[in-house]
């Protein structure tokens, strides 16, 4: 009993030193002819599972071997067979080593590799010219047999969007063919390129605004999607924005000028990413901006805004149109790779892409982000001013008479106003009397009101209006 267990302490030190199983097999037939083949064989299973080292070594002869040229002296086993990456120190690695020349051949495995993010690279391990490059994307899961054969496979096309999601977008955006149009557009882009305007959902709750997020993660995949909120805005660090191919802003709210300034940055090619305790890096942008909300007033919207695509939804709940097993489905493997699949062949105008989408909510949430007292001044003053200039402090005081003494509004608060919107009023600093000067609210002419002023009058003096003219004049 104890020569067996002597002999299997040997099998453990030998399957460490890197011998096969077949290799330990004779060397024990050898020392102990006595031994059946059944009973060597039953000492060898009893002790496999007592070295790691033994399948690492099987491990390291069907992969490639990278090292951070930027990094320490850790490996990364890429077996091409499948996307599990295995880490482990040079030095582990080289005690499979017998002898030096082992050694040699084993260091001369190992590409020294620069560390990249690159999702328009459908291989891990690729060259240009005379450098290595290690690709720390991961696919998503409908994406991968593409992927870890080096894109030998071409992705399936589908001619014709899969009913099940017919059906869910159809639900989602009120059968309005332009927006449908558009977010089928807007997934597509975010897959093979990226979007620049924010695709952005406002509408009630339960609607299907967060499936819509669950299926995007499915379509990208889960290492290359991230959820945030509003602390993505206020909050100093914004790590989890680095290599992401979507970033999903759920409930967030962009009132502030700082804020909307700092999210504006965030759809920039090259952004500054910086994490808690970290110096702050420049790092290439590949995220496409998801956002939903239930609250109209979260976005303060500009005239001149160039950033946010704001689609058509419904305002009936997805339970009422969908079963909820209908509703799972929709975020299953099988149904989202077939997604994907058409999505990926869908044509794509990237050019066309870079302008924002209007919808009739798109007016909607302007309004919802104005005030009483600015409703009321671009609405009813303004309407009964068009073509003047007014005094900024009979603008106040008219604002003050109409809602008590809640609030008259400064210089400095209508002229962050006219920042906001630029063609609903302007500032103009006007001589008056004695040669003093004082700031004046200039309100434009509407369409309708031009067209009577241009029957009555000549033409040429409706322009002049409009170039700074006063009506009252």
């Amino acid at each position: 009993m104890k020569e067996m267990e002597k002999i299997k302490d040997y099998i453990s030190n030998w399957i460490d030193d890197g011998f096969t199983l077949n290799e330990i097999s004779s060397i024990i037939k050898r020392r102990h002819p006595d031994l059946s083949q059944k009973e060597v064989d039953s000492l060898l299973n009893s002790r496999r599972d007592l070295s790691p080292s033994y399948y690492l070594k099987q491990k390291v002869n069907k992969c490639d071997i990278v090292q951070d040229l930027a990094g320490d002296d850790m490996c990364y086993l890429l077996d091409p067979s499948n996307k599990e990456v295995v880490k482990v120190k040079e030095s582990k690695l080289t005690r499979l080593c017998h002898n030096k020349a082992e050694r040699a051949d084993l260091l001369g495995q190992i590409y020294p590799a620069q560390f990249t993010y690159n999702p328009f690279e459908a291989t891990r391990l690729y060259r240009q010219e005379l450098d290595w490059y290690y690709n720390t994307y991961q696919p998503p899961t409908w994406y991968e047999e593409v992927f870890y054969s080096k894109g030998d496979i071409e992705v399936v096309e589908r001619k014709e969007i899969p009913n099940l999601y017919r059906q869910f977008f159809t639900h989602l955006i009120k059968e309005h063919d332009d927006s449908y149009l558009y977010v089928l557009t807007w997934l597509s882009n975010a897959m093979k390129y990226r979007n620049y305007c924010v695709l952005t959902a406002i509408g009630n709750q339960g609607i299907g605004k967060g499936v819509l997020g669950e299926i995007m993660r499915l379509l990208v995949g889960e290492k290359n999607f991230h959820t945030s909120d509003t602390r993505l805005i206020t909050k100093d660090f914004n790590k989890q924005f680095k290599n992401k191919r979507i970033v999903f802003c759920d409930e967030i709210q962009i009132l502030k000028t700082e804020h909307v300034n700092k999210f504006k940055a965030l759809v920039n090619d090259i952004i500054e990413i910086e994490g808690k305790g970290e110096n702050a890096v420049q790092a290439k942008n590949y995220a496409s901006i998801y956002i939903a909300s239930n609250n109209f007033d979260s976005i303060r919207l500009t005239d001149d805004d160039r950033r946010f695509s704001i689609i058509e939804l419904t305002d009936e709940k997805l339970i009422h149109k969908m079963s909820t097993d209908q509703i799972s489905s929709l975020i299953e493997p099988d149904n989202i790779k077939q997604l994907a699949e058409y999505l990926w062949h869908l044509s794509v105008d990237k050019d066309a892409m870079k302008i924002p989408f209007r919808s009739a909510r798109t007016e909607e949430v302007r309004l919802a982000g104005l005030k009483d007292w600015e409703e009321w001044l671009f609405d009813d003053y303004a309407m009964d001013h068009q073509g003047s200039a007014v005094e900024i402090k009979k603008v106040s005081e008219a604002i003050e008479n109409e809602f008590g003494s809640k609030f008259k509004p400064s210089r400095r608060a209508l002229k962050k106003l006219q920042e906001v919107y630029p063609k609903k009023f302007t500032l103009q600093y006007k001589k008056v009397e004695n040669g003093k000067r004082a700031w004046y609210v200039k309100f434009p002419l509407t369409d309708e009101y031009r067209k009577e002023l241009v029957e009555l009058e000549d033409e040429s003096w409706v322009q002049a209006l409009e170039n700074g003219g006063d009506l009252d004049e």
